[in-house]
């Protein structure tokens, strides 16, 4: 260790670069944790460091030119001096924009002819392992020289001296280096992969580090990892790799801010998913700044895929309302939005509410009631305050355009962890609206397009037509892309929501410019997505906001909007909008997903809002929607424990295939506040009857009726022989199952309903 200290100190000829600036240099002391900054005198045009041991002494800049910095391999600082005590410690220090300490502490020498020089290295495994790391444990990373806050140093005592020195230190200059960076002996280290025997639909991912030093590791021109798959059916197949930091998690610690602590040497990581048994050989090259890094090629044996697995969701081709796996087998999802953790809103509409914005761990706790109870469907946004990866420095590892946020990127890491432990499928955004409008929920003050942050856009509307803007966006998908298309548990790319917010005013949703935007994104989804994921946008409020110039473009697989009604329209609002919605759809001839409901856009009373999760639901079952609506206020559920209705429509609807089923709505003849809603096929009935009488009244703490003596006349099913089954559509019990036969020429069935209050269910199954 003395040896490799001292070679710290020793002259090293190297190209000389820049002469860092010494006149921003200030004294800071700490009063209860707070900095205290005074300046410093100057000698010779020189900042004088006093000292007077036992006390430290702390000097630092903030004035980092990143560029200067970025071109050097090492610092070389000189100082002046008569003398010092032998026990005397010199501490280098960086502090980057993320608020991570790092330093570089050595015992200072005597002074040579007055001089004391320390040359640190700011590139390449010397600096890896020299630089120690004080309160995480992220080492010097091609990142940290880009991101610095402030540099500086410190003079003290070793640790338990306290001679008493009084005297000064001359900083004579801070000079950058174009020396030789040291080399690992292999430029390979560290290759893993994970799980060591994969089986079809899992994910296989490659981790490994690089004896490089990339300048843009999230530009996919600059750091380009590529992947090469022969698979055991003949293909070849490609995919991407992409930087990667890795995180410590404290699930107790609730501030997104703080629940994560970098660890590790970043790394490279591929990930891939096999579709096919058998041996996969596998060959990746990396190309770093121009420089190649091949990986052995190796093979890897992939078990069958385990029972229950279908592929990836795809759009039904045969059924334009439904989706369906790669096997052919049906999907339906019974979804729920849960954004982001915490909807400030929600305080407002449930004021007394003991529901917390529990950050990532919100989602530790509710996927897993979510698989008990039968959500299968989760619609998560990468929005600024939560999981975007690029935003203003506002929290730790944002740095604007281009740099993709690692803490941000380890959140989404662990949410789509968690969705493929509990068999939930993710609808992914993009962007919400607010980012790129200049009206509703306007964010553009603070997105790092914007030219007052350091972008480049005027306005927010330029970001569908700027060539760099647009290309800014295909270097995003590709990282995205890579990092998280390998999971079958990813339902789809939705590129924006609210799309008709974005923009200057409420209008220009409909420019043709925003339709070329899509179409041009859509493309790109397709080309760089082997999964061939589902691809999407969305619009607010309802079905008759969306643009159909734009809904039917080939590249949007599905349409995607609310379901608010106007203040004061209540639950049958909300109905008249689900039924509406479906002869949209069928116009457009693509699968609806309604992502967003829950009274007006302003909510509405507790009661319409309770009401309102069976009545969304189960009338978004009957009518022929691959993916029931989603539920907006996701802590509401928690609070008043709704989730019966799930697990109701998750057990009623388990087993069903409502593809090529017709859809029939009704009141009932004979009991007109009852509303009736069916599905058929030559060989099976389905229905589901609500009380309108309960459901669309306003009235606070309305008791529901007892309904009794119902009978259902439905028109026969061929002959043959069925069950007839009744169900607690409440809570999801099957209260019968009655054998019947019907005959030839039978034209009528009558089913007597039991008593039931609010709804219930019957299945008529051959």
């Amino acid at each position: 260790m003395r040896l490799f200290i001292l070679s710290i100190f020793a002259f090293i000829l190297s190209i000389m670069g820049a002469t860092l600036k010494l006149d921003s240099f200030q004294q800071r002391t700490w009063n209860e944790e707070k900095p205290v900054l005074a300046p410093l005198q100057h000698e010779q045009e020189r900042p004088v460091i006093p000292l007077a041991f036992p006390a430290r002494t702390e000097v630092v800049s903030t004035a980092i030119d990143t560029a200067t910095w970025r071109e050097a391999t090492h610092l070389l600082f000189t100082f002046k001096a008569d003398t010092l005590p032998k026990e005397t410690i010199l501490t280098i220090f960086t502090k980057d924009n993320d608020n991570l300490w790092r330093q570089v502490r050595m015992p200072c020498p005597v002074p040579k002819e007055g001089l004391i020089q320390a040359r640190v290295p700011i590139v390449g495994p010397e600096a890896v392992a020299l630089w120690q790391a004080c309160g995480h444990n992220r080492p010097w990373t091609s990142l940290t020289a880009a991101n610095l806050l402030e540099y500086g140093c410190i003079f003290d005592l070793d640790t338990g001296v306290t001679t008493a020195f009084q005297g000064k230190i001359l900083l004579q200059s801070i000079e950058t280096e174009k020396g030789t960076v040291a080399k690992r002996a292999t430029p390979v280290r560290d290759f893993s992969y994970r799980p060591a025997s994969p089986a079809v639909g899992s994910t296989l991912e490659l981790s490994f580090r690089l004896d490089a030093w990339p300048t843009a590791p999230f530009d996919s021109a600059r750091t380009k990892i590529t992947a090469t798959i022969a698979t055991p059916d003949g293909k070849t197949e490609t995919v991407h790799g992409f930087y990667y930091e890795g995180f410590l998690y404290d699930e107790q610690e609730w501030d997104k801010t703080q629940c994560l602590t970098p660890n590790g040497e970043p790394l490279f990581k591929v990930r891939y998913c096999p579709r096919v048994p058998g041996k996969h050989s596998i060959s990746v090259l990396c190309e770093i700044d121009d420089q190649a890094f091949p990986i052995q090629p190796f093979d890897v044996e992939v078990s069958p895929a385990p029972d229950g697995y279908h592929g990836f969701v795809r759009r039904d081709a045969a059924n334009n309302q439904f989706f369906a796996y790669d096997d052919g087998a049906p999907f339906w999802g019974l979804g729920m939005n849960v954004r982001s953790p915490f909807d400030n809103r929600y305080k407002q509409v449930a004021p007394y509410s003991t529901w917390e914005d529990m950050g990532l761990a919100t989602y530790d706790l509710l996927m897993k009631k979510y698989k008990a109870v039968g959500i299968n469907v989760m619609e998560v946004w990468m929005c600024s305050w939560w999981l975007a990866l690029e935003w203003i420095n506002d929290a730790p590892g944002f740095h604007g355009v281009g740099h993709y946020n690692q803490y941000r990127a380890w959140m989404l890491d662990h949410i789509m962890e968690l969705a493929r432990q509990n068999d939930i499928y993710i609808i992914l955004v993009f962007n919400n609206h607010g980012k790129f409008a200049m009206h509703y929920d306007t964010e553009w003050k603070r997105n790092p397009f914007n030219k007052i942050n350091g972008g480049y856009l005027t306005n927010c509307e330029e970001y569908y037509t700027n060539e760099r803007a647009r290309s800014d966006t295909k270097k995003l998908i590709n990282y995205v892309s890579a990092r998280w298309g390998a999971t079958p548990n990813l339902l789809a790319w939705k590129l924006f929501t609210e799309v008709d917010l974005t923009g200057p005013d409420l209008n220009f949703y409909t420019n043709p410019v925003v339709t070329a935007w899509h179409q041009e994104m859509g493309d790109y989804f397709k080309k760089i997505d082997l999964y061939q994921h589902l691809v999407t946008t969305h619009w607010m409020l309802g079905w008759h906001r969306i643009n159909k110039s734009l809904a039917i473009i080939p590249q949007l697989d599905f349409i995607s909007t609310d379901a608010y009604y106007s203040l004061g329209e209540g639950t049958g609002g909300l109905v008249s909008l689900l039924n509406a919605s479906l002869t949209f759809a069928k116009g457009c001839a693509k699968p609806l997903v309604i992502t967003e409901f829950g009274g007006s856009s302003y909510a509405d009373s507790m009661t319409n809002l309770m009401k309102q999760v069976p009545i969304g639901i189960w009338t978004g079952f009957f009518n022929e929607m691959g993916i029931i609506p989603m539920y907006w206020w996701f802590a509401l559920l928690e609070d008043k424990k709704l989730y019966s209705d799930y697990i109701a429509l998750s057990q009623y609807g388990a087993t069903e295939d409502r593809r090529k089923m017709t859809l029939a709505v009704a009141d009932l003849p004979n009991a007109a506040f009852l509303s009736h809603r069916s599905l058929r096929s030559d060989t099976r009935l389905l229905g589901w009857l609500y009380d309108k009488d309960y459901y669309f009244s306003s009235t606070e703490n309305i008791r529901p009726a007892p309904r009794k003596g119902i009978k259902l006349e439905l028109a026969a099913p061929k002959p043959g022989d069925y069950t007839v089954e009744i169900w607690d559509s409440v809570h999801g019990n099957r209260l019968s199952a009655t054998p019947i036969t019907i005959q030839e020429k039978q034209e009528k069935l009558t089913i007597d309903l039991p008593d039931f209050q609010m709804h219930i269910a019957y299945k008529v199954i051959k």
